[in-house]
């Protein structure tokens, strides 16, 4: 099936999301990392055998208010002392169906991104001091078994998977900017959020769910990622020839998401979703020691997907409601931490191999790598090749 227009049109868009974004996902003076292992693992759940998949999906988001515990810091926007955190990562997944049950799953971010604070304070938006990074981040390795075979007729099914992070992104990135009295503008430690990488090996612990009815489909996924390593790099302004006196923690993170896709028509499929992310305020294996800002944000979030043939493209908003900055570990003070209101990501998959047309049954990942779109009513299976 010759790809259409309409869709083609679509991927340069998504494409140049991609390309171009300059504001990516992650939460500026940030606590959750647009590197996590959650996102560029994503696989589809009913493949055939020997089917390979390609997928790009771009991230962009800007954090630029900040909150202690749930209460805005709404001073800090009227004194214009404020950190904006801009962010972009593209990153390629490739994923393999190896038997029925089993999918393998690798994926390679690449990221873009800058945090900018007055220096001096008392400076304003036009004494804003950006410290930039980029490069290869962390790149993740996942395997998912299905607890049924999908070509078994069951209209729902659970995934278990399991995988590593390897600690390829920098997470000792440098640059030069001045410090907090905005003179002495010296090679300095980046932000945390900044790092492409974070300096650890983690384990990656993956659950999904889904149940068909008609044109809908009920999804849910969590992932939980444990970084056994403590600390790791020099907390930001950190001048390369100093002796650090404080250290990055390397934490562990986690995303949870839950919702509903319909079919509106046999090439479009809508989706709306629950979704919360964080970093906790202490690991699950090993100490939690080094700077970290631990907390939580809640998201809704609408999505589309439009499929034809071997090709799909999505996009999703989260729309942030709730943002939570916890206390600190350990000393339990309260610092503050920069959430974004919105995350904008496009997605645009290709199969190779396997069949031609499109699924029945949606990705139910945390962004599906192979979205489906359900058949719209009176749709057979076999229309949808046409």
């Amino acid at each position: 099936m010759r790809l259409p227009r309409s869709l083609f049109v679509a991927v340069l868009g998504v494409a140049a999301l991609v390309v171009n974004a300059s504001d990516s996902f992650a939460q500026g003076c940030i606590l959750f990392r647009q590197t996590s292992p959650m996102f560029g693992t994503t696989g589809s759940v009913d493949e055939e055998v020997g089917t390979w998949t390609v997928t790009l999906t771009g991230r962009n988001s800007t954090a630029d208010h900040h909150y202690n515990g749930t209460v805005r810091q709404i001073q800090r926007e009227t004194e214009q002392t404020y950190v904006v955190n801009r962010q972009n990562s593209m990153t390629a997944t490739i994923g393999y169906q190896l038997s029925p049950r089993i999918s393998l799953n690798a994926g390679i971010p690449y990221v873009e991104a800058s945090w900018g604070i007055p220096s001096p304070r008392a400076g304003g938006p036009a004494a804003r001091a950006n410290e930039n990074a980029h490069g290869i981040g962390d790149i993740t390795t996942l395997a998912r078994v299905a607890l049924l075979s999908p070509s078994s007729g069951h209209s729902w099914n659970v995934l278990v998977g399991g995988g590593v992070k390897f600690p390829t992104g920098n997470n000792t990135s440098t640059d030069m900017f001045p410090d907090g009295n905005g003179s002495n503008n010296s090679v300095r430690y980046v932000d945390i959020s900044v790092n492409p990488g974070d300096g650890g090996w983690g384990m990656i612990w993956d659950v999904q769910g889904y149940k068909t009815m008609s044109r809908f489909t009920t999804f849910s996924s969590a992932t939980y990622m444990v970084n056994a390593r403590d600390t790791g790099a020099p907390t930001r302004g950190t001048l390369v020839t100093a002796t650090p006196t404080n250290v990055n923690t390397v934490s562990d993170q986690f995303v949870v998401r839950m919702g509903t896709s319909v079919g509106v028509t046999r090439h479009v499929a809508a989706s709306i979703a629950w979704r919360v992310e964080g970093v906790p305020r202490y690991d699950l294996i090993g100490r939690s020691d080094g700077f970290r800002r631990p907390g939580v944000e809640m998201y809704w979030e609408p999505g589309v997907t439009i499929s034809a043939g071997r090709h799909a493209i999505s996009f999703n908003m989260p729309i942030g409601y709730y943002y939570n900055r916890f206390p600190n570990p350990y000393t339990g003070a309260r610092g503050d931490s920069t959430f974004p209101e919105y995350v904008a990501i496009g997605t645009y998959s290709m199969r190779l191999g396997g069949r031609s047309h499109a699924s029945q049954t949606p990705g139910v990942s945390d962004q599906p790598a192979t979205p489906r779109v359900m058949p719209a009513p009176g749709r057979t299976r076999e229309e949808q090749q046409q």
